[in-house]
């Protein structure tokens, strides 16, 4: 449980200031009345990691100027996802772009991960509007793509 432990401390320094996380898979937004306009609306995280021994946890991290973790428990290591360590678009400027395109102005699910598929360069935000379009945008480069529904 060493690996565990150095990576959590690591993530409760760096909460709500940073994108730099080793080991991080997925982050998925828990959103204040399930329907969210701004950065504001997004309350914390479920984070879906892997720690240095190779094991997969799984915690929740409020987002500032909320407090408070939840412990990390192991859960089965998905497949078709892959580890980073760093991503340069926070989920505030993917709201940002979110707002400056014509694909609906509220999200009601928003995620991070890297697809393990030859496409896929980068990690991805995937944000699913209330209109039910899906937004993705990368979350190095800020490309940004809208599939309608």
């Amino acid at each position: 449980m060493t690996g565990i432990k150095d990576l959590m401390s690591q993530k409760m320094e760096q909460m709500g200031k940073s994108v730099d996380f080793e080991g991080l898979m997925s982050q998925k937004a828990r959103i204040k009345n399930s329907v969210g306009k701004t950065a504001k609306d997004v309350l914390g995280w479920d984070y879906l990691m892997r720690g240095k021994d190779g094991i997969c946890y799984s915690f929740y991290g409020a987002q500032s100027p909320l407090i408070g973790m939840t412990q990390p428990v192991p859960v089965p290591c998905p497949l078709g996802i892959r580890t980073f360590a760093h991503y340069n678009v926070d989920f505030s400027q993917a709201i940002d772009i979110l707002q400056k395109m014509n694909c609906g102005d509220s999200f009601v699910a928003m995620e991070l991960y890297w697809p393990l598929t030859p496409e896929c360069q980068e990690p991805f935000w995937f944000i699913k509007t209330s209109i039910g379009s899906q937004v993705v945008i990368g979350a190095n480069s800020g490309k940004p793509e809208c599939h309608k529904a």
